[in-house]
């Protein structure tokens, strides 16, 4: 008897203590999380990596301003863009300002150097992919390569990383996430990028892209999956840059994968009287041990 009446105390204790009771609506329950292997993770990503070898694209482009983000750019709230993306690294994307559609950007890149002429500023800038340094117009902070990093997605390499598997829950979303690394000159493991797999779908959430040193670099979203004419991808992308202090989202209007593009398309010269802005020659002076 002594038991049930401590038993009857706490439970009407326990029942003071309460605060409050919602309870969910069926609707608003999340899905359930499903269930993945790191082999199976690493192999749909892979599969869906491989089968996409050239991206035609018509975009809306919405930039966001950072503590830095100035410039033509911020003074267009609806830039039109188009671009074309051809596997391993050739990408070109050009920006247009709303209603006249006149182009405030174009840039390409090979995948060693980039070249980027801003029409406004008649400004045409080339450099190396890796050279970076904010610059106070954060347009010209942008760089082909960082659309084309997240538009083709780097598939897991096996004869240069390695990859373990993790879970996380982050606004009420189970992920599993897969942190790639790779060995820097010394041998020392590094960490590369990490996937972020939304176990409601399995579909690829986010991206985050790290350096050798362990700088963060890129994070990319990634939602609203469509069907374009056979191929399931993503619509909507939001690349942020930390260092830089830019975010680019990119709606994608119409797609069209794996049809041949003209090689002269990834060609872009300085237009007569354009400012030329060289970066290699920057870089070089700043960093001679480097070439």
């Amino acid at each position: 008897m002594v038991g049930l009446a401590v038993a009857a105390i706490l439970l009407a204790a326990s029942a003071c203590m309460v605060r409050r009771q919602t309870r969910i609506q069926p609707s608003q329950l999340p899905p359930p999380a499903l269930q993945a292997s790191l082999a199976d993770l690493v192999a749909g990503l892979n599969s869906k990596s491989q089968s996409i070898r050239t991206l035609t694209a018509t975009v809306d482009l919405e930039p966001t301003a950072g503590s830095i983000y100035s410039g033509v750019i911020k003074e267009y709230h609806d830039v039109r863009g188009f671009i074309l993306v051809e596997r391993p690294a050739l990408i070109r994307m050009v920006g247009q300002a709303p209603v006249v559609r006149t182009n405030i950007f174009d840039m390409v890149s090979n995948g060693e150097e980039f070249r980027l002429y801003i029409p406004p500023k008649q400004k045409f800038i080339v450099g190396k992919t890796t050279f970076r340094r904010p610059a106070k117009n954060s347009l010209e902070n942008l760089r082909p390569q960082h659309i084309l990093e997240a538009l083709l997605v780097p598939q897991f390499d096996a004869s240069h990383e390695k990859w373990f598997l993790e879970e996380a829950e982050e606004g009420g979303r189970r992920f599993y996430v897969v942190s790639v690394v790779g060995s820097a000159d010394s041998e020392d493991l590094r960490l590369k990028r990490k996937a972020w797999f939304d176990r409601a779908n399995l579909e690829l959430a986010r991206l985050q892209f790290y350096e050798s040193d362990g700088v963060y670099v890129e994070d990319v979203h990634y939602s609203d999956s469509k069907d374009f004419q056979g191929t399931s991808f993503p619509s909507h992308i939001e690349v942020g840059r930390p260092i830089e202090d830019y975010r680019l989202a990119i709606t994608i209007l119409k797609a069209t994968f794996n049809q041949a593009i003209e090689p002269e398309k990834f060609i872009l010269n300085k237009p007569e009287g354009a400012q030329l802005v060289d970066l290699t020659a920057k870089d070089q002076q700043e960093n001679p041990r480097d070439q």
